[in-house]
């Protein structure tokens, strides 16, 4: 291949990536902007995937009643199923006896036909109702 064509080709991909690049500046921004604490997230974190995805779990379930639904529930679930396996127990066949174990406050969000909360502004859950979840969860 020729110098000339050689050059031809960097200059059409040249021009290429910059008219892509300048449309991708005219994009609008969609939804929320980044804040410090988002970029503080961002940084590298030594602490292991699991926990800071679990971290944000019970962050995001403080503040709506829906994120305890859709994003704390199904963690519950899992570790409420885990212990009442060991006593021969299902969550959606044993309903009462599972009721009876867990109690009321975890009971409440962990049941089977728990429905989901209506909108975005129903209340989260309280690090306090959290922690007597967890207690109670590690009392089976």
């Amino acid at each position: 291949m020729s110098v000339v064509a050689e050059t031809a080709i960097i200059v059409v991909a040249a021009t290429g990536a910059g008219a892509g690049v300048a449309a991708l500046a005219k994009l609008p921004a969609h939804g929320r902007r980044y804040d410090d604490r988002d970029q503080r997230r961002l940084r590298l974190d030594p602490r292991p995937a699991q926990l800071v995805r679990l971290e944000r779990i019970v962050e995001w379930s403080g503040e709506s009643g829906l994120s305890a639904h859709t994003r704390l529930r199904p963690v519950l679930v899992e570790i409420a199923e885990a212990r009442l396996v060991h006593r021969g127990l299902r969550l959606d066949r044993d309903v009462e006896e599972a009721r009876r174990l867990l109690g009321p406050v975890v009971w409440d969000l962990v049941r089977p036909d728990r429905p989901t909360p209506r909108g975005r502004d129903a209340p989260g859950i309280s690090p306090r109702r959290l922690g007597e979840m967890l207690d109670a969860l590690e009392s089976l």
